[in-house]
């Protein structure tokens, strides 16, 4: 009976001992754990810096709004609103606005697990509507003037004719262009490119058709046999850089006079792909295969702006 009684005592005491206070954790810090968090979990470089980049304009953000980034708890739902506001008083991008959003929201989900706070302050913060259009994209008419610019009898003409012409045909982003080797070309049969980077980390593979494949076995006769195996490179033999691959387009759209209609760029090469396979009526899971595309979402709209299908049903009904 005596234990018993010590027993409660003792629960009595401790509810009477205040417990003690969790240490504030300022933002900059959690931010530095977050990322590095994201780094051991396996996430690419890409998304890392993806996350770096827009955390910090965040933090630049609510320290121009004068909210406290002393201690991760202090921030609230108030302020996110706040700074959303702010962020289109300035006329920032809706996708801007959006994608820091996420980034925000990703960081306080985290702190939440490792128990640094307690609710997400972007909690209830919806992402802004914003108006889903599509790029200006090339006629088969400003393709071929692209196409047509470089001088092949020329190393660099070659190489550029062969790096349009794998945008046009293949349908890549810039950075799986320029993460092409040697070996991801495959040339028996009817050929193909297989993408190794890609940026949702799925490989996939790319049938050539008949010009690419002729156009890419000269460019590979020309290019030789180097220290380094990256397809496209420089004069100086060295991989090509995005940069170097975007000024060049960039010179052929003013050569072609195709940049005063539609500006050159590696993505209008890929948005230009993607137009022609959905006006020839490609299936759009095979589209999705071919531009390695994560969901449909992007490509229905192709389809909503680009497919047949309302011409070809706008007739039936009337017979």
């Amino acid at each position: 009976m005596a234990r018993r009684k010590a027993a409660t005592s003792t629960k009595v005491l401790n509810t009477l001992v205040p417990k003690k206070e969790q240490a504030s954790r300022d933002i900059q810090t959690v931010s530095k754990e977050f990322l590095r968090h994201c780094t051991i979990k396996g996430l690419s470089p890409d998304t890392v810096k993806f996350y770096e980049k827009e955390l910090k304009g965040l933090l630049k953000a609510f320290h121009e709004l004068e909210v406290s980034l002393d201690d991760v708890r202090a921030m609230q739902t108030e302020d996110v609103e706040n700074w959303v506001e702010y962020m289109l008083k300035n006329n920032r991008a809706v996708s801007s606005i959006n994608a820091r959003m996420r980034a925000g929201r990703t960081f306080f989900n985290f702190c939440i697990k490792k128990s640094y706070i307690d609710k997400n302050p972007f909690e209830g913060v919806s992402q802004l509507r914003k108006r889903h259009t599509i790029g200006a994209t090339f006629t088969k008419k400003q393709l071929e003037k692209l196409l047509s610019a470089p001088d092949i009898t020329q190393f660099v003409g070659l190489r550029d004719l062969a790096i349009m012409l794998t945008f046009a045909h293949v349908g890549l982003r810039l950075k799986e262009l320029c993460s092409l080797k040697v070996q991801d070309l495959l040339f028996d049969g009817h050929g193909e490119v297989n993408i190794q980077q890609a940026k949702n980390r799925y490989a996939r593979r790319i049938p050539m058709t008949k010009r690419l494949k002729t156009v890419l076995k000269a460019y590979c006769e020309e290019r030789g046999i180097l220290e380094n195996d990256a397809l496209f490179v420089s004069v100086e033999n060295a991989p090509i850089s995005p940069r170097t691959v975007q000024e060049r387009l960039k010179h052929y759209g003013v050569t072609s006079n195709v940049e005063k209609e539609v500006a050159v760029s590696p993505h209008a090469f890929r948005r230009t792909f993607c137009r022609l396979k959905v006006e020839a009526g490609v299936n759009l899971f095979v589209l999705q295969r071919l531009t390695g595309h994560s969901d449909l979402e992007m490509l229905q709209r192709y389809v909503q702006i680009y497919g047949k299908d309302l011409e070809q049903a706008i007739e039936k009904g009337f017979e």
